[in-house]
């Protein structure tokens, strides 16, 4: 991957979000309750995720109207907007909430537009009419009747590397816990040993993942298509 395609916006927001975390953990004003319904955010947000990418068959190739998508038009930043307030809840400070859902709708703003106006012009009129009936955003009450039904398929969320995104955000809960029982509460470290170790664990894991499972899946993809220009220019 190149440096010029690291730092895509998309690639912006994912470093933006791990790099607010020591902020957060700062800042925290964190409680037990805070901490429980924080996480329920969390998993609801990740579920809306779970859903939405069942239903994604191939990302702007195809236009998937189906499942959430019958609701509005965005799920997935839907989702991406209750792990972010999930964070906010956990931490529990009124400042970084105010921040987020300024920075949220900065960022998702922009990009809803732009995204949408490639599908505008990759689409036509198919996506036109389906924008005058599924909202950006606030989902509508009863699905959109969709010309052409869609199936959610479990194989699809792997493709989509998901599992990367739950791995995240289980290294971002136990992070948070350690900080709290750690520098917080002043708990010992070695009544802590099992959390650290699984913590450096996960760690590792998302670090070997980053580094050589998705570059090879990266690497294969580059190859077919180098492969298949020629045929297609002839």
């Amino acid at each position: 991957m190149s440096i010029r395609g690291w730092f895509k916006f998309k690639k912006m927001r994912l470093l933006l979000a791990w790099g607010s975390i020591p902020i957060l953990l700062l800042c925290s004003h964190m409680n037990d309750r805070s901490f429980q319904w924080g996480t329920v955010l969390v998993l609801t947000g990740e579920l809306i995720r779970f859903w939405a990418l069942g239903f994604v068959e191939k990302k702007g190739q195809k236009l998937a109207t189906s499942g959430p998508y019958a609701f509005v038009r965005n799920p997935l930043y839907v989702g991406n907007f209750f792990l972010g307030l999930g964070v906010v809840v956990i931490v529990w400070n009124w400042i970084i909430l105010v921040l987020f859902l300024v920075g949220f709708l900065g960022i998702y703003t922009g990009t809803i537009r732009g995204e949408e106006k490639h599908l505008r012009e990759m689409f036509g009129k198919p996506y036109g009419d389906y924008c005058k009936n599924v909202p950006s955003f606030l989902p509508r009450l009863t699905p959109y009747a969709a010309p052409e039904k869609g199936s959610f398929l479990w194989s699809r969320i792997i493709k989509h590397h998901e599992y990367i995104t739950v791995a995240g955000i289980l290294l971002m809960l136990m992070m948070i816990q350690l900080y709290d029982k750690l520098f917080l509460a002043k708990v010992p470290p070695a009544e802590e040993i099992p959390l650290i170790i699984a913590t450096a664990i996960l760690v590792i894991a998302l670090v070997i993942e980053r580094i050589f499972v998705s570059r090879l899946h990266i690497t294969f993809f580059e190859r077919l298509r180098e492969k298949d220009a020629p045929k297609k220019e002839s």
